[in-house]
């Protein structure tokens, strides 16, 4: 009998232990949500509009549905 009440010690400790690093992780893992984000790079926003804007007029969806 005393082989059991070791062994369901033994139990609830383990379960102990994976609630702590339940929690644990859970507490990190807010943490770095609450990290900021990046800052963007000056120009970027700018030089994607305008590769867009490149890519479209030599498809012919700009310029073209102007002239018509």
């Amino acid at each position: 009998m005393s082989l059991f009440i070791e062994t369901l010690t033994l139990v609830y400790i383990l379960l102990g232990l994976l609630a702590v690093l339940i929690v644990a992780v859970a507490i990190l893992l807010s943490y770095k949500k609450k990290i900021k984000p990046q800052e963007s790079i000056p120009g970027v926003e700018e030089m994607a509009k305008t590769t867009f804007f490149w890519a479209d007029y030599h498809r012919g969806k700009i310029g073209e549905d102007e002239q018509k």
